[in-house]
């Protein structure tokens, strides 16, 4: 079976959740196409922040226990799955699977996607730790990639975290949208293939309003053997699965985007 996933989604208090969801659809389409590949189901894997539980309340929605809190969708609905951290979103015959996941903020100023779990992992705590609980809890993990965030101590931190997690079919590094054009394929990516360790890309959207539209724009096909009776779990195991393939998909950023995003998250950190 084939799949299109983004392995990097935040879905931003500042988006439209509907343009969202069609925009995420719009773009596993157009991802699709271009890989010879028509109607494979698109997969968005959320990787929400401390505070933030948008998958919740879109699972309180399908579970129809919401009163004032209901979110706007129309055309889209949400319904439940026999898997507690997946949810189908269905407009029509369109759909896309979402699968609930955090974004924890490791002590050492890397950061852990924990995906497939509901699980709340808080911020803060090192590197290590945040690892073990992601692996309790039955997630992936990945390190993703940021700008500067791998170079010089970190980098040789991260380089000692892929050794020690070279046996682990859980631990993925993470590529992202944002890396743009004319940033080199960091060193980490080809230390890691040697160790066996894959890279799973996603869009990593920014906190603004133009990012909206980006789900779905970057990340891989995955072809493998999956369940997806238990959705969140089927996709887990085919991702665990050395013999399922990993294709990627999508344009990293151009360079005016790049230093126009880096200033403006710089700015919102102040402002935080």
């Amino acid at each position: 079976m084939s799949v299109l996933i983004d392995g990097h989604v935040h879905l931003h208090d500042c988006y439209s959740p509907t343009a969202f969801l069609e925009s995420a659809r719009r773009n596993f389409d157009l991802a699709g196409q271009r890989l010879g590949r028509s109607a494979l189901p698109g997969v968005l894997m959320l990787t929400e922040s401390e505070g933030i539980d948008w998958f919740g309340r879109l699972a309180r929605q399908a579970a129809g226990q919401t009163t004032g809190d209901r979110i706007p969708l129309d055309p889209w609905t949400i319904e439940s799955t026999p898997d507690p951290a997946a949810l189908w979103a269905t407009s029509g015959d369109r759909k896309l699977l979402l699968l609930a996941g955090r974004q924890v903020v490791a002590r050492e100023g890397l950061e852990v996607l924990v995906l497939g779990t509901t699980a709340k992992i808080s911020d803060g705590l090192s590197l290590e730790q945040a690892l073990a609980e992601g692996a309790a809890h039955g997630a992936l993990r990945v390190i993703p990639w940021g700008a500067g965030k791998w170079l010089f101590g970190r980098g040789r931190l991260l380089s000692g975290i892929i050794l020690a997690q070279r046996m682990n079919d859980d631990f993925f590094l993470g590529d992202g949208a944002g890396r743009p054009f004319f940033w080199s394929t960091p060193n980490h990516f080809a230390e890691a293939a040697r160790h066996g360790i894959r890279v799973l890309p996603g869009t990593d959207p920014l906190p603004f309003p133009s990012q909206e539209s980006r789900a779905g724009s970057f990340g891989f096909l995955l072809q493998g053997v999956m369940d997806l009776s238990r959705p969140a779990e089927g996709i887990k195991a085919a991702l665990r699965d050395p013999a399922s393939r990993l294709t990627p998909f999508g344009k990293p950023e151009r360079a005016l985007p790049f230093v126009r995003n880096q200033i403006a998250m710089q700015r919102r950190k102040r402002r935080a």
